[in-house]
């Protein structure tokens, strides 16, 4: 009787699948990271599990594992019968409500992430997780975002998120990833870099903090007092008054600021948006 043969997976280039199957990173990882006997994990993007498998043997408490493809299903559930430690969640990881999902609230996020989601899923891990305990992340994303993520004041490549880590512990780039560790490879070179979190864990879920942001960088060549005009409706003599308040050059961008500065500038134009309360903890 002839045997059928099996089907080949093809990789979905819009869910971002580019598994990593390089052994010497993947070593990395786990040594970087260093789970230990009394921590919950949680993997975002668990592919095919070769991760997955390493992160369940490294004798971790817990380990949460998301996936959203059903097709690596069969991979994934043999992985979960083998590992009573291992407990797999399937959806969209930039849509899980974490808060809610997670019995035992994960100390570390391990994760090779399709790199079009990655602003927005460290926003969201950071909203939900930050305030219940997570202190570290290590993150697969591709060169550009890891640029932007650790870009300090004065450059061009600043942005909210990256600001609002440095706000709240430290990020560092720690391993340049080549396209040849990913299967298939990827046409740009990836890093690993690692934020730990220390302070100001419900920062990410203040609305004000996030819209003051968002306008402040959104539209680059103007200058912050423009910005602010625009984006939160102040007028011209308010936005120039605070500039100059700080100490700043009212023809000051938004990438020129130290983090600290705008701790100072939130605080100070808050009062002028009572809608937006800051969140508990704050």
């Amino acid at each position: 009787m002839s045997r059928e043969p099996e089907k080949v997976f093809r990789h979905n280039t819009d869910l971002g699948q580019n598994f990593l199957v390089d052994l010497s990173v993947l070593q990395f990882i786990i040594e970087r990271a260093a789970p230990g006997p009394d921590q919950t994990i949680l993997e975002v993007g668990a592919g095919q599990g070769v991760l997955t498998k390493q992160l369940a043997l490294s004798g971790c408490h817990r380990l949460y594992a998301v996936e959203i493809d059903r097709r690596l299903e069969g991979n994934l559930t043999d992985l979960e019968d083998s590992f009573p430690n291992l407990t797999i969640l399937w959806g969209d990881a930039v849509q899980l409500d974490y808060a809610l999902l997670l019995e035992e609230k994960p100390q570390k996020v391990i994760a090779n992430i399709p790199y079009h989601i990655t602003t927005p899923l460290i926003w969201r891990l950071l909203e939900d997780l930050a305030p219940l305990g997570l202190c570290y992340m290590l993150l697969m994303v591709q060169k550009e975002a890891a640029d932007r993520l650790t870009a300090p004041a004065g450059t061009k490549m600043r942005y909210p998120l990256g600001v609002t880590l440095d706000l709240m512990g430290q990020t560092r780039r720690v391993r340049k990833v080549p396209p040849g560790a990913f299967r298939p490879m990827p046409r740009v070179d990836s890093a690993l870099i690692e934020i730990d979190i220390r302070q100001r864990l419900t920062l990410p879920r203040d609305a004000f903090w996030r819209r003051l942001l968002a306008g402040a960088f959104g539209q680059r060549r103007k200058t912050l007092v423009n910005n602010l005009i625009s984006s939160l409706k102040l007028p011209r003599e308010k936005a120039i008054e605070r500039i100059l308040s700080l100490g700043l050059d009212e023809k000051v961008r938004a990438e020129a600021l130290e983090s600290e500065y705008w701790l100072s500038l939130a605080e100070m134009l808050r009062p002028l948006f009572p809608s937006f309360a800051a969140p508990d903890g704050a």
